[in-house]
């Protein structure tokens, strides 16, 4: 009554339709029970090591803007656990500190200053001393006139099957002002 290729064609049909099936009640698993928070959370800016310099950034330092701009650096500690963030669905954890301030011209500002991909539940507690900012801090005006800036915490989710699921801390984990280097 039925040819292989119908035959082959029904069952390929229901094994694809059993998956998909499969792989939504997963994604809807993942969604409700959410993938926890980290511990301990701790941001510790270094004052000592926080200095604005004025110079050429960019490619080769050089910034085809303005030939001087004034950006930041600073060394930071940071501790936290990602451990309570890892199940049975999690691929990545994708872990960012942010820098927000306000300006007199814009009213909020995030500046990403170090990030790091964790792979692996054995590698997820960090415990980082004297980091330095891995991106520029720099304003769109090119110029610092005492900023106070929040450190924070942010982080994606990303799992084998499903959406992505992100976070931060509450409020900011450290605060720094950016204040202009004296003139010479």
């Amino acid at each position: 009554m039925f040819n292989l290729q119908q035959r082959l064609n029904i069952v390929s049909s229901f094994a694809m339709t059993s998956i998909g099936c499969v792989l939504a009640l997963i994604a809807a698993i993942s969604a409700l029970t959410s993938y926890g928070y980290p511990n301990g959370s701790a941001i510790k800016v270094d004052t000592n090591t926080l200095r604005v310099v004025t110079r050429r950034y960019g490619p080769d330092h050089y910034d085809y803007r303005n030939s001087k701009s004034e950006f930041a650096r600073l060394a930071f500690d940071l501790d936290a656990d990602f451990t309570p963030m890892f199940n049975w669905n999690t691929k990545q954890v994708f872990v960012s500190v942010v820098a927000e301030y306000e300006s007199k011209t814009h009213n909020r500002n995030k500046i990403v200053l170090w990030d790091r991909i964790i792979t692996r539940k054995d590698k997820a507690n960090l415990k980082l001393r004297n980091v330095a900012n891995k991106y520029a801090l720099i304003d769109v005006s090119r110029k610092w006139s005492q900023q106070q800036a929040n450190l924070s915490l942010h982080w994606d989710v990303t799992p084998h099957v499903g959406i992505l699921q992100s976070g931060q801390t509450p409020e900011g984990l450290a605060t720094l002002v950016l204040s202009p280097a004296p003139q010479k």
